[in-house]
């Protein structure tokens, strides 16, 4: 090979080599893709106290904490309800979030002893639970958390970040646990 051929061919590699690197670069620095949003939302779900009902883990102690949530994105989590009275008590739970800006957007599941309490929105669950749980006196029950954006949202997730108190309501109960 002549010495212009070498130089041709050297300076084409290294032009290959320098165009694959600025390729590399220029992925490297994207966006996150996907969903029109670049920043994920954070959920965190903690149980409120009220005297009658005991959740663990207990507030300020988060029951859950979603970590970056994109579309798609699930997380899970369990706590304890324990009736600290002397009667039979039905719980409902009802979020309340320290914000709207995921109201429609989160979708959140409760659920104790394979009964579904609530499934919907964010914004659904302010109303409380559909179902209670049902505590004898010193009892406790389970309750299965799962939250979600769901994989066909696109946008109004990004950033938001949203802290949920999940509020016993009791009401007392005449009638014996099945």
């Amino acid at each position: 090979m002549s010495t212009s051929a070498t130089d041709r061919f050297t300076r084409a590699i290294g032009a290959a080599i320098g165009l694959s690197l600025v390729a590399a670069l220029i992925v490297a620095a994207r966006p996150a893709a996907g969903h029109g949003g670049v920043l994920p939302a954070t959920l965190r779900f903690t149980a409120a106290l009220d005297g009658a009902v005991a959740a663990e883990p207990a507030a300020p102690k988060p029951l859950l904490a979603s970590g970056p949530m994109r579309p798609g994105s699930h997380v899970v989590a369990d706590f304890t309800l324990r009736n600290q009275t002397g009667e039979m008590l039905a719980v409902r739970l009802r979020a309340k979030p320290s914000s709207t800006e995921l109201d429609g957007t989160a979708q959140v599941r409760l659920e104790s002893r394979g009964v579904v309490l609530s499934e919907g929105t964010l914004q659904a669950l302010r109303q409380g639970t559909a179902q209670a749980v049902r505590l004898a006196p010193g009892g406790s029950a389970p309750v299965h958390v799962v939250a979600w954006i769901p994989a066909e949202v696109e946008t109004g997730y990004e950033g938001r970040n949203v802290a949920v108190a999940l509020e016993p309501q009791e009401e007392p109960q005449e009638e014996p646990l099945p």
